[in-house]
């Protein structure tokens, strides 16, 4: 595979690649520019969800994600790693179970799009930081889309490029946040639920 010369690409290995093509444009040059994986993990065992378990799991997403766009799904799946469970809706990794929270998978949203979440934008210096692993500071918010509470799942957009680099738990309320913004206050504003090149990422790397 041909690289742009002016790229330079040692910190990648061969699955990091695999997602650069598959994403192509949106997050190649961020993706380049960045050490993104983890160590590699394998599922324990996948299987079909019984239909109880999809009502039971699609009234749980509604309630959570009211606008969540794949809720006549034909076959839901799971898939259980070592520490949380990645549940697929017709073949696509859609939400991950790590306790009791269910995450958005950042696949999900780079396939679908993400308008269905509220979104929170920041700069690149930040999404950075994000992808490794850090939590989200108020000053380096640059701009939020959608209302939300403390507790709420948000989307964290690289506000250069659009695309989602992670997905975070508000501490702070959308009207506290911009207040905050907009006055040049500081301290932590969201924390790191899932990131580019982090353990769940990986996970749908290798279940595809």
């Amino acid at each position: 595979m041909n690289t742009p010369s002016s790229v330079k690409v040692p910190e990648l290995n061969l699955i990091a690649l695999v997602w650069v093509i598959v994403f192509k444009g949106r997050v190649v040059e961020f993706l380049l520019g960045s050490r993104v994986m983890d160590g590699a993990i394998k599922p324990v065992r996948r299987h079909p969800l019984q239909k109880r378990f999809v009502r039971e799991l699609l009234e749980e997403l509604v309630k959570r994600y009211p606008s969540f766009p794949m809720r006549d799904a034909k076959l839901v799946e799971v898939a259980e790693f070592e520490g949380f469970t990645l549940y697929m809706f017709d073949g696509k990794a859609a939400f991950f179970r790590v306790g009791s929270t269910l995450i958005p998978a950042l696949s999900l949203l780079l396939d679908i799009g993400y308008g269905w979440l509220p979104q929170v934008y920041v700069d690149r210096g930040a999404a950075r930081a994000m992808v490794r692993g850090a939590d989200l500071m108020v000053p380096g918010v640059r701009r939020i889309s959608g209302d939300f509470g403390i507790g709420s799942i948000v989307v964290i957009v690289d506000e250069e490029s659009k695309s989602p680099v992670a997905v975070g738990e508000a501490l702070v309320d959308s009207r506290s946040l911009s207040e905050s913004v907009a006055g040049g206050g500081r301290g932590k504003a969201f924390r790191n639920l899932h990131h580019v090149g982090d353990r769940l990422w990986n996970a749908v790397a290798l279940i595809r």
